[in-house]
């Protein structure tokens, strides 16, 4: 299963690279997770919908403690069940 995470506040200035900091600190506390950041979101790869969800949880709450008024989140997820695929799988399909 591959999810893509964005977490930002919303009215924080222009840098919100300490809330990223710590949204990306608070994903990757979680086991058993593969993680790829990029310059727009952090993709992660789990084996089932509940290390999702957590890494989801930990970074909204990481950055509501950091002093964020509002937050912005998007989770998607792609849970493919005819068989597994990887992150480079993914990638690989479409540059072949």
């Amino acid at each position: 299963m591959i999810a893509e995470i964005s977490i930002f506040p919303v009215g924080e200035g222009t840098s919100l690279s300490p809330y990223v900091k710590r949204a990306f600190e608070a994903i990757r506390s979680v086991d058993g997770l593969r993680l790829q950041l990029t310059p727009m979101c952090t993709i992660l790869e789990a084996t089932d919908l509940e290390q999702i969800l957590e890494a989801f949880r930990r970074a909204h709450r990481a950055v509501r403690e950091a002093g964020a008024k509002r937050i912005v989140a998007h989770l998607k997820i792609d849970d493919r069940l005819d068989k597994p695929r990887s992150m480079e799988d993914k990638v690989k399909a479409v540059l072949s």
